[in-house]
């Protein structure tokens, strides 16, 4: 009892970037299993501002909210003063649609 198998876990890297400045932060390794939707927000510390601060964070290679969407978010103004999303991505993105700007 209260043993542990030998089976190794797997990680997956996310990738984290700032919605303050942009930038890219800190990568966060994810056990399997224990992934974030895409596009989770995360409160890191962000090496460039020198602040914790919301950080999105972005699976590269699994996931359908990518490093594009979030420069997206980022240019047409989806994050808040304090950094949390003012729409939910999906509504945002078909708000840009029916503007035709994207």
């Amino acid at each position: 009892m209260g043993r542990r198998n030998n089976h190794s876990c797997t990680f997956a890297i996310s990738q984290c970037y700032c919605t303050k400045c942009g930038e890219k932060g800190i990568d966060i390794p994810r056990k399997s299993g224990r992934y974030r939707e895409a596009g989770h927000l995360k409160k890191l510390y962000c090496i460039h501002c020198g602040k914790v601060w919301n950080h999105v964070e972005i699976r590269p290679m699994y996931s359908d909210y990518n490093y594009e969407d979030f420069q997206l978010e980022m240019k047409y103004g989806n994050f808040d003063e304090k950094g949390n999303r003012k729409e939910p991505y999906r509504i945002f993105r078909g708000e840009l649609k029916q503007k035709g700007v994207i």
